[in-house]
């Protein structure tokens, strides 16, 4: 049995996310993909060219059901819209088969708050036995 190394759940979520390369010497490229699952440490997602190990990546995903897990004022609808912005950093590249790359970014900065309402959203997402 292979040991786990993952500190949390993660649960797949064929999602959007928009992200872009944190950086001063050029002008960034705005993506967006499709990220395949996601939990409280990172996500994974697929992306049209290759990012270097430790890239650091501005992020803004959109997850949708995590409204009611926020903290704060209005429908929960509307919190869905609002997207989860974070800071990771690009820790596993994949080439894949069909063309493009498979990412395994590691959340680095998420504001608290909306790191609470993921973790919650997960926990009431996830199988009884996802690890």
């Amino acid at each position: 049995m292979p040991s786990e190394r993952r500190q949390f759940t993660r649960i797949p979520l064929g999602a959007t996310v928009g992200f872009q390369e944190l950086t001063f010497s050029s002008i960034p490229e705005p993506s967006e993909s499709v990220f395949k699952d996601v939990s409280g440490g990172g996500l994974l997602l697929s992306s049209p060219r290759e990012y270097p190990l430790g890239t650091l990546l501005k992020l803004e995903v959109r997850i949708p059901g995590w409204g009611k897990h926020q903290h704060t004022f209005g429908p929960a609808s509307d919190k869905d819209a609002r997207p989860l912005v974070a800071v990771g950093q690009v820790v596993r590249v994949e080439q894949m088969d069909a063309g493009g790359y498979e990412l395994g970014i590691k959340f680095l900065n998420v504001y608290p708050d909306d790191w609470a309402a993921l973790l919650k959203f997960i926990e009431a997402t996830a199988p009884a036995n996802a690890h």
